[in-house]
């Protein structure tokens, strides 16, 4: 099998913390007060995405690569609360991605201590629908599932994002 070719050039990122649901925000924000407290340096390095990026990110391993192979199961934004503003991937500042265990570890603490979800704990759990783990992924609690229904596309094709935020008590 031949190689992938190389990406395309990059769709960009958001990651404004405006763009997500207030009351996610302040939980967030929050979750990043209490890892800075810990002594760790997060940062938000992406928020809302569009159906342009979400296409880009799910093209990785399939159409083209940079050597990070798939990046998303996801190829539409309505797929995902990144694409309504109920999402945020978190990083390292000095690490990336490369961060230490503990830093993901904190990172898990804090999301719960907020009651927002982590992606670190989609391992098989009993409440993961599978074993998919996305540590930097921080995302709205219960009442939401881990990826939206079609609900979640109906309510914002009708109300925008707000819609969907009222529904599941981010507004």
């Amino acid at each position: 099998m031949s190689p992938l070719p190389k990406a395309p050039a990059e769709v960009p990122r958001v990651s404004a913390l405006e763009d997500l649901a207030p009351g996610f925000r302040v939980k967030l924000e929050a979750v990043l007060d209490g890892m800075r407290a810990a002594s760790y340096d997060p940062i938000v390095f992406e928020t809302l995405r569009t159906d342009e990026r979400q296409r880009f990110i799910y093209g990785f391993g399939r159409e083209y690569d940079d050597g990070r192979g798939i990046v998303t199961h996801s190829s539409d934004a309505d797929e995902t609360w990144h694409g309504f503003g109920l999402a945020a991937d978190v990083i390292s500042r000095s690490k990336l991605w490369n961060a230490p265990p503990e830093f993901w570890t904190v990172l898990g603490r804090e999301c719960r201590a907020q009651g927002l979800t982590w992606g670190g704990d989609w391992n098989g759990n009993e409440l993961a629908d599978e074993t998919f783990v996305d540590r930097p992924q921080v995302q709205c609690g219960p009442p939401m599932r881990r990826s939206p229904s079609p609900k979640a596309a109906r309510l914002q094709a009708e109300g925008g994002n707000a819609a969907v935020w009222a529904e599941v008590g981010a507004a």
